[in-house]
């Protein structure tokens, strides 16, 4: 019951409210008490000032003593609050005593004479089965003793607590129906996304959680959702069309093999014939055997593992070697190698994989060019960066190919590509190689006029 997210939000919601409810209520029942226990002190001392100056008064304009009296009583009647009043002279005798008052339990058994013109103000428990608060002024040759009852501030605050009673469980249903309705509405969808999510397969990355164009968390989830979808959508087709490829790659040099296997066994064929087909085997055998480790490092570098080591290399050493191994490679189709720039720099990388890396680019260009062509290739230092420019006068890439020359398997001119002996790895490897080094490459070309290519990588810090 208790796994629910829903319930879970809502019970913490009610619990939220209910202990602001609490918090706000004992905020308002203390500052109740606290004003209404100000306002019965100062009622008090009013009082007890007002009787004080009528005694005084009397003393000085010698009153009549039952007109004194009467004043007292008149306006104890029409004060607003029960009151008790007590007036004592300098004899020890009860000058005035307010009717709700006896001589048993006179306000002089609980009170201390102090001779002071400053009212004290006491609480006093157990007066009459209830508490008072009770105060004394002297005035002249009288003591002036004034009492009220502390049921003055305790009869609003009991009132108070039967309305904070009353209101408490009201406040917990709404905030348990109004928690659940919030819950609900939020949790709708939420269930859209659960909905999708479920319906969606490696068939059916094309489909789309419904963005209804909130701006608010649950709208960032679903837009962050959807994005993923997409790349997993394209991650899919690519893996598809990677499978696919690569089963005709190895399919093709396996067919071979076997055609040519089974020819061998068939035929009576001399020992030179079987030699001849052994070899020709064998080509296939290492021509699979590359593109399984070429795959074996794309998959590696895919999965973000270490495809490099790390060493100090010499990249001018590095491609003057590279420039000279492609001159005895170009030079059966007369195209001329020229190495144009060298500068000399070092870099942090994996010496066998950077040469693959150029190696695969020149290589493409000699493929690529026609006989009697020419390839330049080059090393700038560049701020703290190495720029090698490998570029040809060969066929060129079409422009809406460009865009895909570093894809797996896909060739510009597929028969010729095939003609030639190439899986279509060389440029993506090359390219995991130079971004392995925390290098860029780039591609620039123009169809029957050549094309350019240009790896950048960082510098070694010493």
């Amino acid at each position: 019951m208790f796994r629910s997210l829903r319930l879970k939000l809502t019970l913490l919601y009610t619990l939220i409210v209910f202990l602001t409810f609490l918090i706000v209520s004992f905020i308002i029942y203390q500052y109740l008490e606290s004003t209404l226990s100000k306002s019965l002190n100062q009622s008090m001392t009013n009082e007890s000032r007002w009787i004080a100056a009528r005694m005084e008064r009397y003393q000085t304009k010698a009153e009549n003593l039952k007109n004194v009296q009467e004043d007292i009583f008149d306006h104890a009647a029409y004060f607003p609050i029960k009151e008790y009043i007590e007036i004592w002279d300098s004899a020890g005798d009860i000058f005035y005593q307010s009717p709700n008052l006896a001589l048993q339990d006179t306000l002089m058994n609980w009170y201390k004479i102090r001779k002071t013109e400053k009212p004290e103000i006491f609480t006093i428990t157990d007066f009459r089965n209830h508490n008072i608060r009770l105060t004394g002024m002297r005035a002249g040759k009288f003591e002036v003793l004034i009492a009220m009852p502390i049921e003055n501030i305790n009869e609003p605050l009991e009132q108070l607590l039967v309305i904070i009673g009353w209101l408490g469980p009201l406040v917990i249903i709404v905030s348990l129906v109004g928690g659940y309705l919030l819950a609900r509405r939020s949790f709708l969808k939420i269930q859209q996304v659960i909905d999708t999510a479920k319906r969606i397969n490696a068939d059916r990355l094309y489909d789309r959680i419904p963005d209804q164009g909130s701006k608010d968390e649950i709208g960032e989830i679903i837009s962050t959702l959807n994005e993923m979808i997409s790349r997993l959508d394209v991650s899919f087709k690519q893996m598809k069309q990677f499978s696919a490829d690569a089963s005709h790659e190895l399919k093709t040099p396996l067919a071979v093999m076997r055609a040519q296997l089974e020819n061998a066994l068939d035929s009576k064929s001399n020992i030179i014939e079987l030699k001849d087909t052994v070899a020709r085997s064998l080509d296939e055998t290492l021509r699979m055997s590359a593109i399984v480790e070429n795959l074996l490092l794309l998959a590696k570098s895919d999965a973000g593992q270490e495809i490099i080591k790390r060493n100090k290399i010499d990249l001018h050493e590095l491609v003057s070697q590279t420039h000279e191994e492609c001159v005895i490679l170009a030079s059966h189709r007369s195209i001329e190698v020229i190495l144009m720039h060298l500068d000399r720099v070092s870099v942090l990388g994996d010496l066998e994989k950077l040469r693959q890396a150029i190696l695969n680019l020149i290589d493409n260009a000699i493929k690529y060019s026609n006989d009697g062509g020419k390839i330049e290739v080059g090393l700038w230092k560049e701020n703290d960066k190495a720029k090698i420019i490998i570029s040809d006068s060969g066929i060129g890439i079409p422009a809406e190919d460009l865009g895909r020359i570093f894809d797996r398997f896909y060739r510009v001119d597929k028969a010729r590509s095939r003609d030639m002996g190439g899986a279509g790895l060389g440029l993506a490897i090359s390219k995991a190689i130079i971004e392995a080094h925390s290098g860029m490459i780039y591609v620039r070309s123009t169809a029957q006029k050549g094309t350019e290519f240009t790896i950048i990588v960082p510098l070694l810090h010493n």
